[in-house]
């Protein structure tokens, strides 16, 4: 207890001596009010599924990490943790570069952009933080937004593929390469498999061929043979 108080009276000190404005206080504060509200509570029952949109607490964390209260999208779970990419109120001056498949296809920015007037979730435009992966507890999740990125959904997919290429680039080099490579060999494969078919319908032919030939020769045998006679 001696060491927790001597660490709030620091903490305080660091407040003060760093004056945070009042919006980040109060952030502060709820954060650590919501910390010890559920630190010790069970965890929520509720079914959280890829591509769905919830607000989080993601604590105090350091900068360049997302702090207090963001929306998220959920790209992974695994039992009660969840894998999310945070999202945050998109400003043009603060974020000059960002990446979009038909504004800014060429873009390699770790910042997706999010139009409102293509997401009906959001009521302006925001960012998708490719680069920071969070692995937080199913409870703290704060609520859950309104509307879904169906994972099946082109969107999805490339924010998915982004955020490999981000965190996995050498893996996700290795494994276009190994896509390649796999499709010439299935092409290489499908090219024999109609080859052999070319040649078992020739064989067929011929086969058909010998056949009415000898026929024709056992015919004339016969015919011949009469004549003998």
């Amino acid at each position: 207890m001696k060491e927790y108080l001597k660490a709030q009276i620091k903490t305080n000190e660091t407040i003060i001596n760093n004056m945070f404005n009042s919006d980040e206080l109060d952030r502060f504060a709820k954060s650590d009010f919501r910390w010890a509200d559920n630190r010790s509570k069970r965890f929520r029952q509720k079914q959280v599924k890829k591509g769905e949109i919830y607000q989080f607490e993601f604590g105090k964390n350091y900068i360049p990490e997302m702090s207090y209260e963001h929306r998220g999208l959920v790209i992974g779970v695994k039992l009660k943790l969840l894998y999310v990419l945070p999202i945050f109120t998109y400003d043009p001056i603060k974020h000059p570069d960002v990446c979009h498949p038909v504004d800014y296809p060429e873009s390699k920015s770790d910042l997706y952009l999010l139009k409102s007037s293509e997401f009906s979730f959001i009521s302006h435009d925001s960012v998708l933080k490719l680069n920071d992966i969070r692995t937080v507890s199913v409870n703290r999740i704060l609520y859950q937004q309104n509307g879904r990125i169906p994972p099946n959904s082109d969107t999805y997919r490339q924010i998915e593929t982004l955020a490999l290429q981000k965190y996995f680039p050498a893996f996700y080099h290795d494994y276009i390469q190994n896509l390649q490579t796999l499709k010439e060999t299935i092409e290489k494969l499908e090219k024999i498999t109609s080859d052999i078919k070319t040649v078992e319908n020739q064989n067929k032919y011929l086969m058909t061929q010998i056949c009415l030939l000898e026929k024709q020769l056992k015919q004339k045998e016969q015919r011949s043979s009469k004549t003998f006679l």
